[in-house]
């Protein structure tokens, strides 16, 4: 569980940086998105945020994906095992980073 807490206020950090960085833009289209994801599900956000952003956004969006799919992980009860060797992700990496997908062995 705390894992989870830990992915969850992280996704909440990534959107409050990209809905901040669009606040304080003056460009109409920024202005628009930032109303549209205001308003818009947790499901669909990620997605229309990266189909709307822009390159400058990409480290955020691809944070975002990596935490959201450890939560997925999770929900089917495959978070903590590594994508390609399906070893078990040692506790020291997921303190690291909630989000790893691969064991020490694999990441390299």
């Amino acid at each position: 569980m705390h894992h989870q807490q830990r992915l969850n206020d992280e996704i909440e950090s990534v959107k409050a940086t990209i809905l901040g960085l669009l606040s304080q833009s003056t460009h109409p289209t920024h202005q628009n998105l930032l109303c549209i994801l205001t308003h818009t599900s947790n499901e669909e956000w990620l997605d229309l945020a990266a189909q709307q952003l822009g390159t400058e956004y990409n480290p955020l969006i691809e944070r975002m994906n990596k935490l959201e799919a450890a939560i997925s992980q999770m929900d089917i009860g495959q978070y903590g095992y590594c994508c390609d060797c399906e070893e078990k992700i040692s506790e020291q990496r997921l303190e690291r980073d909630p989000a790893a997908q691969r064991c020490d062995k694999c990441a390299k």
